[in-house]
């Protein structure tokens, strides 16, 4: 590995976060003018958009591109990494190991795994990736919001800085020595099973989409997340779908996904858009070949390129590492 490069690329993508201006695929010029939503004031909101309406983004492959076979049995979430390009992170879900896997995205290997003390995996449901409180460094999400008969109460995400991949640590479990925040919270309504972790860059907003409600809900854990004290999420409106499984924001900000078993919901960032609006506006669908048996992860790629999935041990079917490119 190439400290240099690995440097290189962890400062081109921190400067996507900054919601500075980018041209868009097609030459347009994108400036998010004010991304931040008062909270506080905030009014629910509904989807009713009809599923059977929405069109297919042209834009991505339509058919995946299988790159290897997973060993990891129930895999739950993805996020590309940035310290180390080429690889993806990911974890397992109730009751296994406190463990965060780093994938060949070529492949779909796991070269090391990283585990850290004061930590137990309740259930691990989704991750995600992108700035934190210290300007600069890059953080992983672990969401614990995972709470399949309602029970728990309360509910944590983990923030650590993202670790460094070293030779040494190949085919090893590595414990890391690393303070982790435990940002806990509770909801304003009642207990909820979610799946589905998003981290706005633009702000560092922090949201969860429930997963067992006769539609999902999308919460909100405004920045700063106190870790000190137990917090109260914000209710941010109701989808038009259910059983979310798994969601991502790309790094740069401009793309969001959401997907169920049998499909994936896809929100291009255009013009001067805050989460609620970018949230309100109509999603496209995303090609989806195939289904998978239980997938429950998805991310885009370090570049927004393409976007992978990644599916649980399901029906005698091993999972492979998908990926769909930018057309």
């Amino acid at each position: 590995m190439k400290i240099a490069g690995v440097i290189i690329c962890v400062m081109g993508a921190l400067l996507l976060l900054t919601g500075c201006s980018q041209d868009d695929d097609n030459g347009l010029n994108q400036v998010i003018v004010d991304p931040h939503v008062d909270w506080e004031n905030h009014q629910l909101f509904t989807l009713d958009f009809n599923l059977s309406s929405l069109q297919i983004h042209q834009g991505f492959s339509p058919q995946a591109e299988a790159r290897g076979e997973s060993t990891l049995i129930e895999a739950s979430g993805l996020a590309p990494s940035v310290k180390n390009p080429g690889y993806l992170w990911s974890h397992q879900d109730k009751n296994n190991s406190n463990q965060i896997f780093l994938l060949d995205e070529e492949t779909g290997k796991t070269v090391a795994s990283y585990t850290f003390d004061g930590v137990l995996n309740r259930d691990w449901e989704d991750i995600e990736i992108g700035p934190g409180p210290e300007e600069g460094e890059v953080y992983i999400y672990l969401g614990e919001i995972g709470d399949n008969n309602a029970v728990y109460g309360q509910y944590r995400i983990y923030r650590i800085p993202e670790p460094i991949f070293l030779e040494s640590h190949k085919g090893q479990v590595n414990r890391i020595d690393v303070e982790v925040d435990i940002i806990e919270y509770i909801y304003p309504d009642k207990n909820h099973d979610a799946e589905t972790l998003l981290l706005d860059p633009y702000t560092k907003d922090i949201f969860v989409v429930s997963k067992r409600d006769y539609f999902s809900y999308i919460y909100v854990l405004p920045y700063p997340q106190s870790t000190e004290t137990t917090t109260t999420a914000t209710k941010v409106g109701k989808l038009f779908f259910r059983e979310a499984t798994g969601g991502n924001i790309s790094l740069d900000g401009r793309h969001m996904v959401i997907k169920n078993y049998e499909r994936i919901f896809y929100w291009p960032r255009v013009d001067s858009l805050n989460m609620v609006d970018w949230l309100k506006t109509e999603p496209f669908l995303l090609p989806y070949n195939p289904v998978e048996p239980q997938g429950e992860a998805i991310c885009f790629d370090i570049n927004s390129k393409g976007y992978y999935t990644l599916s649980e041990f399901s029906n005698e079917i091993i999972p492979q590492l998908y990926y769909y490119k930018k057309q």
